[in-house]
């Protein structure tokens, strides 16, 4: 059985977490539990919901491993009529550990962006914004064998990530080649419009839009396909168990590894 702390470095091996932007937003890395704590089994999931400690619990596993961090904003007080109290408290209670690989995991060669971009067969993939190294950074950009239209490569999205509520900004029978990704939340600022247009991408797949940012990439010519955030990155989480337990075997760490079943896609309901 190995411990907690001897996972962490099998995370950080992967996925290094001084490998990102130091950024106020972000929390990443071991957000509650002990290091010198026992894991037997590891959780994988996307959030780390009441719902999914309920399945850690079920399944005896001790380590939680999300995408999306446990623990966001500051906590002022923990009690159970507060979610964050309760969520909080049942981990403690049952003696979970959660470590959250946001950030760390988009930027890593082989992660969250690249995954995308090779599920969709895309060339000469690389950084949008390399950062540490070539092929390490902030989103992915590629290109696609051919011209395709852009709302036929947005149909392609819907079936590669069984999202029916994939949205599209482009001009009337616009086409498409260079292809831009920034998986999840990418959708909230212009200079992600920019970024995409300097490195050549005549369309960027990005989720949480905003209208400001949606006006502003038609006005530039730019498409936009917007599957939703959790389609977009859920996606990857079945990839990531496949990472982990081949790293896991090289580490003799004699852990399970396993994927959460309890999470569902807050917009629609639908079990991904």
């Amino acid at each position: 059985m190995a411990t907690v702390k001897e996972v962490l470095t099998m995370l950080n091996n992967f996925a290094p977490e001084e490998h990102v932007y130091k950024q106020e937003y972000d929390n990443i890395g071991l957000l509650f539990g002990e290091p010198h704590a026992q894991v037997n089994k590891v959780l994988v999931c996307l959030d780390a919901t009441e719902a999914v400690l309920d399945e850690a619990i079920a399944t005896g596993s001790s380590m939680i491993v999300s995408h999306h961090p446990f623990i966001y904003a500051p906590i002022k007080r923990i009690n159970s009529d507060d979610l964050m109290g309760r969520k909080i408290l049942k981990a403690a209670r049952a003696g979970l550990n959660i470590y959250s690989a946001h950030t760390n995991l988009d930027f890593v060669k082989d992660g969250i962006n690249e995954y995308l971009a090779v599920m969709m067969h895309l060339h000469n993939i690389m950084p949008l914004q390399p950062y540490i190294s070539p092929t390490e950074g902030f989103g992915r950009v590629g290109d696609l064998t051919n011209k395709v239209y852009a709302n036929d490569l947005a149909l392609g999205i819907e079936a590669l990530l069984n999202d029916s509520l994939v949205r599209v900004v482009a001009p009337k029978a616009a086409q498409v080649r260079r292809v831009a990704i920034i998986n999840g939340g990418g959708g909230g600022d212009t200079k992600y419009i920019d970024m995409a247009l300097a490195a050549g991408a005549d369309c960027l797949i990005t989720a949480d839009v905003k209208h400001h940012v949606a006006v502003y990439a038609k006005e530039m010519g730019l498409t936009l396909i917007e599957p939703q955030h959790y389609t977009m990155e859920h996606v990857y989480i079945a990839r990531l168990v496949q990472v982990l337990k081949i790293e896991a075997k090289s580490y003799d760490l004699g852990i399970e590894i396993i994927q959460a079943k309890s999470e569902t896609n807050p917009r629609t309901g639908l079990r991904q």
